[in-house]
């Protein structure tokens, strides 16, 4: 329905406060909808992906391209359904060290309806051992979870 995505100016950071904040990006929907670019990346993003993503395209980021994919699927998805998308994925540096991300890809609009960019919110757990962390943006390995458009019932 027309109307019912919210805008970019209807976010106010500071609403979502000083511990999430650095988990938050902005992501622009370019190319008529088929690339998506990081606008604005938080600190703690930062850090967990090892470089600033800003300005980057998400397919330009990765050497991995099943991951890339997956990524580029689930802006897609959200895209597509005009929800948000919760996914799940794990990850694995190349000392074998495992980490977990959990992201929220929320779609916004300006004019209510048409998706130009996304707030995304992304967490993340590494495991305790020994070696190098992994980086979601340079894994090794990476294996998908949960991955699912969120409706308002959910």
């Amino acid at each position: 329905a027309a109307d019912r995505l919210p805008s970019r100016a209807s976010i106010d950071p500071l609403d979502l406060g000083a511990d999430l904040l650095p988990y938050i990006a902005l992501v622009d929907v370019t190319h008529g909808g088929t690339r998506f670019r990081f606008r604005l990346v938080g600190s703690g993003l930062i850090a967990h992906a090892g470089l600033d993503l800003s300005g980057s395209y998400i397919d330009d980021l990765n050497p991995n391209r099943d991951y890339v994919e997956y990524i580029n699927d689930l802006y897609r998805l959200a895209r597509d359904n005009g929800l948000p998308v919760y996914s799940e994925t794990r990850y694995r540096a190349g000392s074998g060290r495992v980490g977990l991300t959990r992201r929220l890809l929320c779609p916004l609009a300006d004019d209510g309806a048409t998706i130009d960019r996304f707030v995304a919110a992304q967490v993340f757990e590494t495991d305790q051992s020994s070696g190098d962390a992994p980086t979601y943006t340079h894994a090794a390995s990476f294996m998908p979870g949960l991955a699912r458009a969120v409706a308002d019932a959910d």
